[in-house]
């Protein structure tokens, strides 16, 4: 792709059976968003400036928070439009292509992959679940003491000796706090999904939650239907009642676009 002219940026697919209309401006902020058939799939998406997105200035643009987040915003608010009228299967920011018969040709190429997971999302939403958890209120609430266990030997007398002795104990305590934490979330993340139509153990990106001091533990991800996110939501909230884990709140948000469980299409794309 060259650095200037015009590329067709894409936002998600649809079924093209929900005979999808697209509305509102694209990612640049100027061009509005168009829906082109794709066999039975709809693409959607809109023209923008290709020096916008490559060449040489465009790794400090997308390093820019000034210039991407506005268009992260876009991206993201054209595909929650669509998504709240029909199944979408969302792209990754910037997936460029060169013109529109590339587009179509890369839909066509990966019909298989799209038409598979719209049948598995059928009226499912992705929803999040992220754990925080106050360390020192689990440390406290599981009974765990930085004094030394009984068959440890007696508070050293020296400063040096009795540092040495306080972080040998510090880490026996973390690590019976870590692998208790473990389990509690293998049980919790198999009684959740089987509630669900899909789950993914997603990587924290953030390990602290913003405004708190709680670390960000777990980030989940979850297909709910309407109907089972009911029993999902209470479910959920035994694990932080009667059933919880001291220190830990597990957090659900959502819907969002399922970025989770939809095939990867990058190959398709024309940087």
């Amino acid at each position: 792709m060259t650095n200037s002219g015009t590329a067709y940026y894409l936002y998600c697919l649809t079924p093209g059976g929900c005979g999808i209309q697209a509305s509102g401006i694209g990612v640049d902020g100027q061009r509005p968003v168009s829906v082109r058939a794709c066999g039975e799939i709809g693409a959607v998406f809109s023209e923008v400036e290709v020096a916008e997105f490559c060449g040489e200035s465009s790794e400090a643009r997308l390093q820019d928070l000034a210039w991407l987040g506005p268009r992260v915003c876009r991206h993201e608010a054209v595909i929650e439009q669509l998504m709240s009228r029909a199944p979408v299967l969302p792209a990754r920011f910037a997936t460029l292509f060169t013109s529109v018969d590339s587009l179509q040709q890369s839909v066509r190429a990966h019909r298989e992959a799209i038409t598979g997971f719209f049948a598995q999302l059928g009226d499912q939403q992705e929803w999040a679940v992220k754990g925080l958890l106050d360390r020192a209120g689990a440390l406290s609430g599981l009974g765990m003491s930085l004094q030394a266990a009984p068959q440890e030997p007696a508070p050293a007398t020296s400063p040096g000796a009795r540092y040495f002795q306080e972080k040998r104990i510090q880490a026996r305590c973390e690590r019976d706090l870590n692998l208790r934490l473990k389990e509690f979330c293998r049980r919790a993340a198999a009684a959740l999904g089987q509630q669900s139509g899909a789950f993914r153990e997603r990587k924290v990106l953030v390990p602290v939650a913003v405004g708190s001091d709680a670390e960000v533990v777990l980030n989940w991800a979850f297909l709910l239907s309407p109907a089972a996110l009911v029993d999902f939501r209470a479910r959920l909230d035994r694990f932080n009642g009667g059933e919880a884990f001291p220190g830990l709140m597990l957090t659900l948000t959502g819907p969002w676009p399922p970025y989770s469980f939809a095939p990867d299409l990058s190959a398709g794309a024309k940087p």
